[in-house]
């Protein structure tokens, strides 16, 4: 597991900056048509973006979502004890708490590094799970927390759509410039590179976050010696037939522990940010040796009387 950690946080600094050579190269081809302004133009976005993925990248996640912050072990008690008690098994500091006012059952954590993490469950999630099924997914999210998979996810999805951004100023650049004369071969280059680098972008993207699913729910399996638990869960998140507006936004989509975005088809999958949940969940039965998890009924304290969700949270920054 060690090796995963060590592992993960090679590969942020090798994505940051292989996106940063992938802005440099449309930059130096946007260059051949439009002139040297291209190159920095992409090496301002890039700078940008790095930035803002060190510094915002969970509270714009905070932001978009619609998540409230639990500051109160009373709001929300049973989940504090579980998210505490994974913490301290986990060796983490504990994580601050937000929920969704949402009927579609999901849950994601964020952050750059376990001092600044995140964990958020909706309230369909807190609803409809007994006590083991959740405790699989919060013991799934704080693997991302532990394996540094939040960081990698959340700067491979916001440098992704970086790209697309910047392929998107630079086809606008060759529609107004005026450069008729230039070789029609080189703008036949840019325009290529243009529609391509964001679905390369995209791609390196959704397999990267789909790699780190398995990882976590072997690893929440770990913590929880008990993996038909999440298992269950899985099936239970992946049967809700009406996914959310709210989550179904792409960027957030990779974060959550199952997609909120409804794909099909086999092309798809290659665009989907989460394996197969029957494969998962064969996996973790497999884990448990088959032995199916005996459903038991909520806990007490599950509908959260003392919560209001209607009140704004304080999601001031964190340095």
């Amino acid at each position: 597991m060690y090796k995963q950690i060590t592992s993960n946080k090679r590969k942020s600094i090798a994505l940051m900056f292989g996106f940063i050579f992938f802005y440099a190269g449309l930059g130096f081809v946007a260059s051949l048509w439009v002139g040297n302004a291209a190159i920095f133009i992409a090496i301002g976005v890039a700078v940008m973006m790095v930035i803002f993925n060190l510094y915002m990248g969970d509270d714009l996640v905070v932001l978009v979502s619609g998540a409230r912050q639990l500051t109160r072990k009373e709001e929300a008690p049973e989940l504090w004890r579980m998210v505490e008690n994974l913490a301290i098994t986990s060796g983490l500091p504990m994580p601050r708490l937000y929920v969704i006012q949402d009927a579609s059952p999901n849950a994601f954590a964020a952050g750059r590094n376990p001092k600044q993490a995140i964990v958020c469950c909706t309230t369909g999630l807190l609803e409809r799970l007994d006590e083991e099924e959740l405790e699989g997914v919060l013991a799934h999210e704080m693997s991302h927390v532990r394996n540094y998979d939040v960081r990698l996810m959340t700067w491979a999805a916001v440098l992704a759509g970086s790209i697309a951004l910047l392929a998107d100023i630079l086809l606008r650049m060759l529609f107004f410039s005026d450069n008729r004369g230039s070789n029609p071969l080189v703008l036949v280059a840019v325009i290529v590179s243009a529609i391509l680098a964001p679905i390369a972008a995209i791609l390196i993207q959704m397999a990267i976050s789909r790699k780190r699913e398995f990882v976590a729910d072997a690893s929440g399996a770990e913590l929880t010696r008990y993996p038909q638990g999440l298992a269950s869960a899985l099936e239970t998140i992946a049967a809700d037939q009406e996914p959310s507006p709210k989550l179904a936004n792409n960027a957030i989509a990779h974060l959550m522990i199952s997609p909120a975005l409804k794909r099909k088809g086999n092309v798809s999958k290659m665009f989907s940010t989460h394996p197969p949940t029957e494969e998962r969940v064969a996996r973790l039965m497999e884990m448990a040796g088959g032995v199916p998890h005996q459903h038991e009924s909520q806990t007490e304290g599950r509908a959260y009387a003392g919560l209001n969700l209607a009140e704004p949270a304080d999601t001031a920054p964190i340095a």
